[in-house]
This record gives structure tokens, sequence and C-alpha cells, in this order.
């Protein structure tokens, strides 16, 4: 084992150890609980990932390869409980390394090539809630400019990202197109105020549970990039609303999530459309011209939204 393996894996022990006490089982659900703070790593050779600690072929959910990222939970005999794609796995500690940041991805624009396929993951906005059609959403807007391309939109009504919601983004992402080419992320608004009067707390950037918003943001990213680690999965800022220079319920304002999404797509090497400071998506004093509601745009509101969006994916810098 490496030098530098064997310091972190001494490292993580001793976390690990406080957290869940040395050799104890729990099922995925209380170690997520008990976890206020996992450890970040990577992966310092290619693996499976099992159901249970060992090596049984029957065991394995998945694979994980060298330089991509986990969420370390537990240890157990040998063994360290990740996150993996939404899922409690189990990988050897061999494989296991201090987080190594991804080199900064290349800047905009990306390669505009016919017959992309596009999954689009959000809330009401992504899906076109109040529009007479959603295929009018901002998603298909992007989507008409590509040739043949294909659109699978994962917007849902209501949706958070993280926080207390049965629809959660965090939780919605591994039931989509695994063979997808770009996916686009939009997420962070009803975080900030819609189910839950309150808003989603927005934590710090060590949480690693779905209880804040910074916690469901590692564990989104860090999801899309085991799922995802060779294609281009762009996260955008949510757009300014009516009212959102007030403080929600739990004392945060929107651009404080907006600055939680840059934060962490950059941790994770992630590229950010900042549809929060684009002027001319800031239809909060605009409203009766692009929203339908103080929230959600209108058929103009989601053109412009589109086209700014597919501009920024593949027209400029």
């Amino acid at each position: 084992m490496r030098q530098g393996s064997a310091a972190f894996l001494g490292w993580i022990s001793l976390l690990l150890c406080c957290l869940l006490g040395s050799g104890a089982e729990a099922s995925a659900e209380e170690t997520m609980k008990q976890s206020e703070n996992g450890a970040f790593l990577s992966l310092t050779e290619d693996t499976q990932v099992t159901f249970v600690p060992g090596t049984a072929q029957e065991t394995a959910i998945g694979s994980l390869s060298a330089g991509q990222p986990a969420l370390a939970y537990g240890r157990q005999d040998g063994w360290i409980q990740i996150y993996y794609r939404g899922m409690i796995g189990y990988i050897p500690e061999t494989a296991a390394g201090a987080y190594t940041p991804p080199a900064a991805p290349a800047p905009f624009p990306l390669p505009l090539r016919d017959g992309l396929v596009i999954n689009a993951l959000g809330d009401s906005i992504t899906y076109g809630d109040k529009l007479s059609d959603t295929g009018l959403a901002f998603p298909y807007v992007v989507a008409s400019g590509c040739m043949e391309a294909k659109l699978n939109n994962y917007g849902w009504n209501g949706s958070n990202l993280a926080g207390p919601h049965p629809d959660r983004l965090v939780d919605r992402y591994p039931a989509m197109e695994p063979d997808a080419d770009l996916i686009l992320v939009l997420g962070g608004t009803n975080d900030y105020a819609g189910f839950h009067e309150l808003g989603t707390p927005l934590g710090t950037a060590q949480d690693t549970t779905a209880d804040t918003f910074y916690g469901g943001l590692n564990l989104l990213m860090c999801g899309l990039r085991q799922m995802y680690p060779d294609r281009d999965v762009v996260f955008m800022t949510p757009l300014r609303r009516v009212g959102y220079m007030r403080k929600n319920g739990s004392g945060f304002y929107l651009n404080q999530y907006a600055e939680a999404i840059r934060e962490r797509a950059a941790f994770w090497g992630f590229r950010v459309i900042d549809l929060f400071n684009e002027p001319e998506l800031d239809f909060s004093s605009r409203s009766a011209a692009y929203l339908v509601d103080g929230l959600h745009p209108n058929e103009k509101g989601h053109a412009l939204v589109g086209a700014c969006v597919y501009r920024r994916l593949f027209k400029e810098p």
C-alpha cells in the first residue's frame, strides 16, 4: 500500500470509529443519520462496489474507476462503507485514498454534435409548470437547437434539491438515462422557499447528508461524478424570483443557495451556468412580462432562459 494511502486510512479509521464505533454494524439509513460529516475520498484503483463487505460477485452493485470520488460513512473488517449512486455500498480499504479534486473542466462552449442525449434534472421550472404546453419549457428550447437531440425531462413540480421533500433531486437522479451525453441540473429555488415553509437549512460545505443544502449538493455531485465520469454535467443556479431579497424561514437568502451551487461545483469539478446573475434573466422586476406567478416563467420567460442556456453551452465562453 502506498504511504499516502496508509496515512489516509489511518485518519479515516479514526474518524469513522468516532462516528460509528469500531466494527459497529448499522443500516444504511441509520448510518446516514449518525454521520454528521462523512469523509471525502478518491479511488486509487479500479474496484467493484458491493452490497456487503466481501468480494462475492453476486453482491456487486457496481464499480468505480481509479480517480472517481466517494463519500465514506463507515469501516468494517477492511472495508469502507460509501455512498454510491444513491445507495450504500462497500469498497476495500486498499482502493481508497484522500480526495483529489478533479482538474478544472474545460471552459464553455461545449462541442455541438448531432444526436445528443440530454438529461434535464430539476423542479417545476424544468418541467414547464404553468405553461399551456410543457414542450415550451427551457430544456426543450435548448434541445431544439441541437440537431436530432433526444431530451429526457426529469423536472418534477415542487421538487427540492435536498431537505424535507419527498421528491428531491438527490433521490431522483439515479433513475436518469445512464447513457446521456449532457446532464443539466437546475434546483435550489424550492430549497429557498417552497415545499417546506422554513426552507432547506444551508448547512456547511462538509455536510454529507441530504438534511442540508450543502449536504445534498455533495451527495448529488458525488453521485453524478460516479454515474457520468466522462460526460458533460452542467449545474445552473436558480433564477431570481419575486421577493428573492427576503430571508427565508431559516434565515437564508436565495443568493446563498446560488453561491453554494457555484462553490460545490468548483469542488467537484463541474461547469456552472449562473442564471442568478444573468442580467437578461432577472425577471423579478419584470414579472408581468415574464413570470406567471412571481416564480414560474411564462412562454416568453422560458424562451429567454432556453436561449441563454443554449448560448452559454454551445456559443459563448
